[in-house]
């Protein structure tokens, strides 16, 4: 457990982001109804208030009506000054939302960039945004292992290769900036999404593993009882390491094209490794290699083999790209509005 105490500085930025959150979760709130959620004094709550409305992060709404008895004021979030932005890079293409502090995208669109011209591109985009938003935070998807600012790609674990978008891009605009695992936005994403159809189901009771299948390699996001599974070095997840047979891990027996029949047997092991370790309530599969017309099949083997019949429901993701950007863009507004990342050093 981190112990905050006595650290004052700290604390107001975990207290602000306590009050922003009442307020976003309700739509706009009261200093009564504020101090009842949080547990943060009347007094202090004022302050804050206070504080928060001079740095234009919430507004006052005015006077509620009245009830028999004083008046109460009404804050909201301020959701022209907190605006995020969130963007990942793939094939040639940045990928980029604008969000308010609701998580609200008011704005999503594909910028294609010739491949020499990346670093030009990016700089020129992000220049133009922020001249045109207040940006709070910026949020970026990456393939790989998070690392702070930086993160580490490879299909080998001899030859990753450290790239520090976060910490460039954060001191050329002193902007906070959160780098998150693809595959872990894609599992927010896609829970978000689902959720939406789904009356009874609630993001943070979620359990769900998100698996992709891409020339890059394997991975996947996991999230149990709504928290996402990053593990001790941010390693959870790469699936393409795990060792499958003596004939080598996953990333290997996959890229050696195997047949359909030894396909859906090495997958359906996985899900049912997975199934065991996790239990998720859902197994979503996506990617451009991934051999959607064995999917029945796939499932068959799972049937098969599942531990006392318990298998998870198996599903098809139906768009990869709007999970990845919804994910990035609800991490991202939520790291924004807690006003404090607490990191391991």
């Amino acid at each position: 457990m981190i112990n905050l105490s006595g650290k004052p500085q700290i604390m107001k930025k975990v207290n602000n982001g306590l009050i922003k959150q009442v307020i976003k979760e309700k739509g706009s709130a009261t200093n009564a109804e504020i101090v009842e959620d949080t547990g943060i004094s009347a007094t202090t709550v004022r302050t804050l208030l206070s504080k928060l409305i001079l740095d234009k992060e919430i507004v006052n709404l005015g006077l509620d009506e009245s009830s028999g008895g004083r008046r109460a004021e009404r804050y909201a979030l301020n959701l022209n000054n907190n605006l995020s932005l969130s963007f990942y890079v793939k094939d040639n293409s940045i990928n980029y939302a604008l969000s308010d502090a609701l998580g609200d995208i008011i704005e999503s669109k594909t910028i294609k960039f010739k491949k020499t011209e990346y670093q030009k591109t990016l700089t020129k985009f992000i220049d133009e945004i922020i001249k045109k938003y207040t940006i709070k935070i910026i949020g970026i998807g990456v393939s790989g292992v998070v690392d702070r600012g930086n993160y580490f790609s490879g299909k080998h674990l001899n030859n990753w290769k450290k790239i520090n978008i976060g910490e460039y891009i954060e001191k050329k605009y002193n902007i906070p900036v959160v780098l998150e695992n693809d595959l872990n936005a894609m599992a927010i994403g896609f829970s978000l999404n689902y959720i939406k159809e789904i009356d009874n189901l609630d993001i943070k009771s979620i359990n769900v593993v998100y698996i992709n299948f891409t020339e890059d390699g394997v991975g996947a996001g996991i999230i149990s009882n709504g928290q996402l599974i990053r593990g001790e070095n941010n390693f959870a997840g790469e699936l393409g390491f795990m060792p499958i047979s003596k004939q080598g891990n996953l990333e290997y027996l996959l890229s050696n094209n195997p047949d359909d029949k030894k396909y859906v047997e090495i997958v359906s092991q996985v899900i049912n490794i997975l199934n065991c370790i996790i239990n998720p309530a859902f197994i979503v599969m996506g990617g451009s290699i991934l051999r959607t017309n064995l999917i029945d099949e796939i499932k068959e083997a799972c049937n098969i083999y599942a531990a006392n019949n318990i298998i998870s429901k198996i599903m098809l993701s139906e768009n990869g790209a709007k999970d990845y950007l919804q994910g990035i863009t609800y991490l991202t507004t939520e790291i924004m509005n807690s006003d404090v990342r607490i990191v391991k050093l």
